[in-house]
């Protein structure tokens, strides 16, 4: 009678004991870096009953470390499908949505993992991070902050705590704890790089540069030193000695289209079109300071396009007719959705690959719609014929531009209006390229190219003008508005 009720038992004796086996393999394959690996024998861990949401999150960690996001993502989704309080799915899920650029996303779930288990540092400290990314520094500093109280000794929370000081424009607490990260850390370079950003940050220059040279004179040769001491040499005016830094960073972070945009910019290669990474990078960083840090450079475009719709449209300008629907590609913080706020009778939407940007642009409530996206992939959406599709500041960002313009006048409406800015320059040879990526990462270019590119789309020419765009420190920048409408009307 007792060996028949052992046997009845055995089956499910044995699951169990597979599954003990399958999770702790997958797990060590996960934390020996060897994710593939242990996919297979998650799919037989998820075939045992009531093992599916183990499998699950570490499927979620494994397709993470294979950067399948989307995936991965799925995988948390699951896990949490049975125990949405699970706080170490929720942490994984919310890592996985930062690193898919979702943050306000990431933000839930930090919140909601803070809820579960609030006697966890990791959980405020995931919290603090993904706050930061949304720029809001005041909370992000508080939770870092009780994370850092809770773990003392851990520098990882401490050095992401400098890091918002730093972001928050508090340099003297950023510099204060940064310091005493390198020296726990025995002068680590990414944290002497951080370091040195927040004292050139902090207007100190030629205390960042020290501190640089002195870890790359070390041995220590990491792209964030470089890449630091590139933008320090840009900072300085000492633009042909930071070329070779940008150059070594982008050959040390191979992926990283940011520094390979710098590296062509400093080296004078003419590369078609910034990357996607480097304008999302580059605003993303900028959002918050943006708007104060172009005013104070005379940013005249905004009222530049509004003056150019009031001279092309004066029933408009009179108020006794309205424009839209109007798409503002590179929209940025709202600044031509402010400019032509009063003029709107129909949609505004705007475009921007810089989440940081679009957040700002939505505070100012002018948009009926707002997206994160790449410009190309956004005109080929099936918009409404638009009324005025608006380029402030886009073209510096491309090189070739006979696509950029076509797509453009696709989406306009017949009697629509192309306005946009670009920065110019006279090429000194014939042969020469319309177009120069400039030592600054922007692009400019030649009259003769920009027109040659709108008849080549079907554009004609109804206001050509010679503007200076802004100031910078070596005077102002020669650029063009133009105003264009499809042939035939």
């Amino acid at each position: 009678m007792e060996a028949t009720r052992m046997h009845a038992r055995s089956p499910t004796a044995a699951a169990a004991t597979l599954a003990v086996h399958l999770h702790a393999g997958a797990r060590r394959l996960v934390q020996e870096q060897r994710p593939e690996e242990a996919l297979p024998m998650l799919d037989r861990l998820a075939q045992l009953p009531g093992h599916d949401g183990a499998a699950a999150i570490l499927r979620a960690e494994a397709l993470a470390a294979l950067d399948q996001l989307p995936a991965a993502e799925s995988a948390a989704d699951l896990a949490l499908a049975a125990d949405p309080s699970w706080s170490a799915a929720l942490q994984l899920r919310a890592r996985i949505r930062l690193a898919r650029g979702q943050s306000r996303a990431a933000v839930d779930d930090a919140a909601a993992a803070v809820m579960a288990t609030p006697w966890d540092p990791g959980a405020k400290a995931l919290l603090g991070t993904a706050l930061l990314e949304l720029q809001c520094f005041d909370e992000a500093i508080w939770f870092l902050g009780e994370a850092m109280r809770a773990e003392p000794g851990n520098i990882g929370i401490k050095t992401r705590l400098g890091q918002a000081f730093m972001l928050a424009g508090r340099h003297g607490p950023a510099a204060e704890l940064l310091a005493h990260c390198v020296e726990l850390s025995g002068d680590a370079p990414g944290l002497v790089a951080l370091q040195a950003q927040n004292a050139l940050l902090a207007g100190e220059s030629d205390a960042a540069e020290a501190m640089l040279r002195a870890s790359l004179a070390a041995g220590d040769n990491d792209a964030s030193l470089h890449s630091v001491l590139a933008h320090v040499l840009v900072a300085r005016g000492r633009i042909e000695e930071a070329g070779p830094h940008f150059t070594v960073a982008a050959r040390l972070a191979p992926r990283n289209g940011y520094l390979a945009h710098l590296a062509a910019a400093a080296n004078g290669v003419g590369t078609d079109r910034a990357t996607d990474s480097y304008v999302a990078a580059l605003f993303d960083g900028y959002a918050p300071r943006f708007e104060h840090s172009l005013l104070s450079l005379g940013y005249r475009v905004p009222g530049l396009f509004r003056r150019t719709l009031e001279r092309l449209l004066p029933e408009v300008a009179a108020g006794t007719a309205k424009l839209g629907p109007v798409l503002d590609l590179g929209c940025g913080t709202g600044l031509v959705g402010v400019a032509i706020a009063d003029y709107l009778g129909g949609p505004l939407t705007g475009v921007d690959l810089s989440r940081g940007m679009l957040d700002q642009a939505a505070a100012k409530q002018l948009y009926a719609g707002l997206h994160q996206a790449e410009i190309g992939a956004a005109l080929r959406e099936p918009w409404p014929p638009q009324a005025l599709i608006t380029l402030a500041d886009v073209c510096i960002y491309f090189g070739r531009l006979e696509e950029l313009m076509q797509r453009c006048r696709q989406g306009l409406a017949p009697d629509g209006i192309l306005l946009f800015s670009a920065e110019r320059f006279e090429p000194d040879d014939p042969a020469e390229d319309g177009w120069r990526l400039c030592h600054s990462g922007r692009y400019a270019h030649a009259p003769a190219y920009l027109r040659h590119c709108l008849a080549a789309a079907g554009f004609g020419v109804l206001e050509w003008r010679e503007e200076d765009l802004r100031l910078e420190a070596d005077g102002a920048i020669p650029g063009l508005v133009v105003a264009a409408r499809p042939l035939g009307h």
